[in-house]
């Protein structure tokens, strides 16, 4: 039966790594880090084996590397003041299977509303809302696969929106060296129900990344492959700059993207320091949201995350700070929890042990 599951998992894969590759026009909520941890190391990690609940919205085979009966709130001050936010919660059905339930929020707002003529017609909001089912088995000894079902609506003034998307991950680790390695396959879906006529692509992305701690000091590495399926990710897609038509300006002047550069795009670097169990730091350099938000002659640091971690009592309280722009950043905050601790904690205290 593992080898059937296995085998269906690496078909689909390879299907959507080569035979959907898309920019992605509609759902772009999925897209943005879920919690504080992923936020710090660049926006993107499918390897980071840190007992975290959260980290199966990235990689659902992570969920089985997760604490049993998790559960995580994260909150996200987004650019221009957009809030958004998630919750998770994950636990074991046995000792080779795991479900969980998630849900993520995005608010854009409110905005007025104009007409054609310029005249206010008062004011709309818009918002997008996913629901996430996710499962995980462990196929092998140090290989686990998950799967994602996650329904999304969206919503912008009287127009809606429904759509499916699908995650497919998995995971290889090896816990004496501290090792692990994650592939998966996100928001592969469709969009049922189109905000009018004309259906949209969701941003579908493969991703393929490793995590690694060093076996005599307190750092661990992570290495993520970002966009897989898909090589140019400049904002500029036929290379031409200017439009001559609207600008005036000869479009002759075009905009080139080395091989090098294009490739250090997909890919993100990520660094933790773990001093200890209850405290860590965070530190990340993502290259394309640098190429993509920097300005000539404004230094900005854009590209680069931050955060930190801290345990107290039972609670794990984590922050982000992701530099986006000159006036674009983006603070996120985490917060989790077991409940198998508070159950020890119960049990401890009515057998009479002082803890």
């Amino acid at each position: 039966m593992r080898r059937y599951i296995l085998a269906l998992i690496c078909g689909i894969s390879l299907s959507l790594s080569f035979g959907f590759a898309s920019d992605g026009t509609v759902y772009n909520f999925l897209s943005l880090p879920n919690s504080s941890a992923v936020s710090a190391l660049g926006g993107a990690n499918v390897s980071l084996q840190n007992k975290d609940v959260t980290m199966a919205v990235q990689n659902p085979a992570l969920l089985g590397l997760a604490d049993d009966r998790s559960i995580s709130l994260s909150y996200f001050n987004y650019v221009s003041d957009v809030q958004y936010g998630s919750a998770l919660y994950g636990q074991a059905i046995d000792s080779l299977s795991w479900w969980g339930v998630g849900f993520t929020y995005l608010n854009y707002g409110t905005f007025d509303a104009y007409s054609e003529y310029d005249v206010n017609e008062g004011s709309f909001s818009a918002g997008d809302a996913c629901l996430s089912a996710i499962y995980a088995r462990r196929l092998f000894r140090h290989f686990i696969a998950g799967l994602s079902l996650k329904p999304v609506y969206s919503y912008i003034d009287n127009y809606t929106s429904f759509g499916l998307a699908v995650d497919l991950g998995a995971n290889y680790y090896l816990p004496d060296y501290d090792f692990s390695a994650g592939f998966t396959v996100r928001n592969f879906g469709v969009q049922i129900t189109p905000y009018e006529d004309t259906r949209e692509n969701l941003p579908c992305d493969v991703q393929l990344g490793v995590s690694k701690r060093l076996a005599h000091a307190p750092f661990r590495f992570s290495l993520t492959y970002d966009r897989l399926n898909h090589w140019n990710l400049d904002y500029v897609k036929d290379g031409s700059l200017y439009d001559a038509t609207e600008t005036g300006i000869s479009s002759d002047y075009k905009r080139s993207v080395s091989w090098g550069n294009m490739l250090l795009r997909h890919f993100i670097v990520g660094v933790e320091f773990l001093p200890s169990k209850n405290f860590s730091l965070m530190a990340a350099y993502n290259h394309r949201r640098n190429e993509e938000f920097s300005m000539d002659n404004i230094g900005s640091g854009s590209g680069f995350s931050f955060g930190g971690n801290i345990k107290v009592y039972k609670f794990s309280l984590g922050v982000s700070y992701a530099i986006y722009g000159p006036s674009g950043n983006v603070l996120g905050i985490s917060l989790s929890s077991s409940l198998n601790s508070f159950r020890k904690s119960d049990s401890a205290h009515t057998a009479g042990i002082d803890l």
